[in-house]
């Protein structure tokens, strides 16, 4: 059985803790001198490779260098050469001609910015109706006055000729015949065969037949003409502009627009 501890009694007065005596300072050591530690042996050999290596870089350099240096001093010490001498070692002699002197015109260009006047201008339009048949140009080409340059159908203004033609030649009929009859008129008048009123009215149906002969001889230069219209050729020499009409297009004398347009810029054209 545990048996109880006995009390112990506090005493009157604290007492004051007792500390251990401090311990003397330690004493510091003199320094040791450490001696360096070499360098393994495996380590050498790397290093003495690396300055090969640097050593082998820095020969051929050198060599690449020099290459350069002769490779492109050689030509050019050459050009000097033959730049000081006046001609080269393998430059022929230049041969030197005569020529007779002659008078012309001697053409002097001036190049700059500018405007140009053209000394004339023209729009080339159809003066009849119809379909345009042929082109005889090419853009920006020179023509001369009287080439040749679009072809309008024709035959509608071919069969007006021929009708003009026809009446011509009817009306000339009339005519000649009006004269017979004036020229018996006159002779039975001076027989007291026939009235004066009736060779009266004869020779005004000559003068009738002879107005209509007129009228038809102008419907047949008018017929003519309108198929030489359909011909249409440069009015002015020079440079044919852009084609403003296609064939096969169907022109009109009335159009506002033209076909094209012809650009003189020389007094002499």
């Amino acid at each position: 059985m545990n048996q109880p501890l006995p009390e112990i009694e506090a005493p009157d007065r604290p007492q004051a803790l007792i500390a251990p005596p401090p311990a003397p300072p330690p004493t510091a050591e003199p320094p040791k001198h450490e001696t360096p530690k070499q360098e393994t042996t495996g380590e050498q050999p790397r290093r003495g490779r690396k300055w090969l290596y640097a050593g082998i870089l820095a020969a051929l350099l050198l060599l690449a260098f020099f290459w350069y240096r002769g490779g492109h001093a050689a030509p050019a010490a050459q050009k000097s050469a033959s730049g000081k001498n006046g001609k080269g070692a393998d430059t022929a002699p230049i041969p030197v001609v005569t020529a007779q002197a002659q008078t012309g015109n001697i053409g002097v260009y001036v190049t700059g910015l500018g405007a140009i006047t053209p000394v004339a201008t023209v729009t080339v339009k159809s003066r009849v109706d119809g379909q345009l048949m042929t082109v005889h140009f090419k853009e920006g080409e020179f023509v001369k006055a009287g080439d040749p340059l679009i072809e309008i159908d024709p035959r509608p203004y071919q069969a007006v000729v021929l009708q003009t033609e026809g009446a011509l030649a009817r009306d000339q009929a009339l005519l000649a015949n009006a004269k017979v009859d004036v020229d018996r008129y006159t002779l039975l008048l001076k027989q007291d065969a026939i009235p004066e009123q009736q060779l009266a009215t004869q020779q005004a149906t000559e003068k009738q037949y002879e107005g209509t002969v007129k009228n038809d001889q102008g419907l047949v230069d008018a017929a003519k003409l309108n198929v030489t219209y359909c011909h249409i050729t440069s009015p002015i020499s020079g440079i044919v502009g852009l084609r403003l009409v296609d064939p096969g297009n169907i022109v009109h004398a009335a159009d506002t627009n033209g076909m094209l347009v012809i650009t003189n810029c020389s007094r002499s054209a």
